[in-house]
């Protein structure tokens, strides 16, 4: 297979940031918390998950769409199958478009916001599956072979050759995998993350799933794209993320402290409810392979 060229790194200049060195104890590691595998995690993430037809997430899901459907792949009458759904960002919208959806997701409550949000909006042509893509049995889920096309979108649950081979198992045509890779964010926010060694991509890497494939020998397509977003947010909101991003990664976060430290690093210029900028861009990439060609070129 010719292997599809490497885009080349962007380098990264941060910024000198001042850091309030302490000892680690703003987490602790427990045997009873084991983060993004775990269902009640993804329980407890649910009720805070993003909207799907927020506009900001509907316009990145359509872009997806048109660039899938450009692949010369139709939507309309498509049998979907979509791993790790969550609230419905692509499954909803794609039933919107004329698809049959079944959605899987390891959470109940994820599922329990996409059925509601379906029967709000009228939507059919979704039906939902609770379950653990890394712990399911496609064969025996009657999964296998069902799908024209194998979505796994934003996910955590596709990132190993294991789970590659049974999206396409599912598959009768196509598999696509859409995740970030390298991600840049402002110096300040990098600095807090890092200083609590709070994990800076907590989903699967493109690039890794992209050589995962290569290493099966697959031959796909691959499309990149920039997406960047902008928020403002307090001091508060800061370490609630980076109690939520220690959380997924297995750790008990102690947030009042890691509230005091990102304070610190302001040097007593903002409060707790000071607005602050925070910025994030990231390189977007989409694969897409087919199952019933060998020499699928894209």
């Amino acid at each position: 297979m010719e292997q599809a060229e490497r885009q080349a790194e962007s380098k990264q200049t941060e910024l000198p940031c001042r850091i309030v060195k302490r000892k680690n104890d703003a987490t602790a590691s427990s045997s009873s918390i084991c983060g993004v595998t775990s269902r009640l995690f993804w329980e407890d993430k649910a009720p805070g998950y993003p909207h799907p037809f927020e506009e900001d997430i509907l316009s990145f899901t359509e872009a997806i769409s048109g660039i899938i459907e450009a692949r010369c792949l139709s939507i309309k009458g498509a049998k979907i199958l979509d791993i790790g759904c969550g609230t419905g960002a692509f499954a909803l919208p794609l039933a919107l478009q004329g698809a049959s959806v079944t959605a899987l997701d390891i959470s109940e409550n994820m599922l329990k916001r996409l059925t509601a949000e379906a029967q709000h909006r009228g939507i059919h042509g979704v039906k939902t599956i609770r379950a653990s893509w890394k712990n399911i049995d496609p064969y025996n889920a009657g999964l296998s072979g069902h799908f024209d096309v194998v979505l796994s979108a934003l996910s955590i649950a596709v990132g190993t050759k294991k789970d590659i081979l049974k999206m396409e198992e599912c598959s009768k045509q196509w598999c696509i995998c859409i995740a970030s890779g390298k991600i840049r964010r402002d110096a300040l926010c990098e600095q807090i993350l890092r200083a609590f060694r709070a994990p800076l991509n907590p989903r699967p890497d493109i690039r890794k799933i992209r050589e995962a494939l290569e290493g099966l020998g697959r031959t796909f397509s691959y499309e990149s794209f920039a997406a960047a977003e902008r928020e403002t947010k307090t001091p508060v909101q800061i370490a609630e993320g980076v109690a939520k991003r220690l959380a997924a990664s297995g750790k008990i976060p102690n947030e009042p402290r890691i509230l005091a430290t990102i304070l610190a690093l302001y040097d007593g210029y903002v409060g707790e409810d000071s607005a602050i900028e925070c910025e994030l861009s990231s390189d977007m990439g989409i694969l897409m392979w087919r199952t019933d060609r060998t020499n699928y070129e894209g």
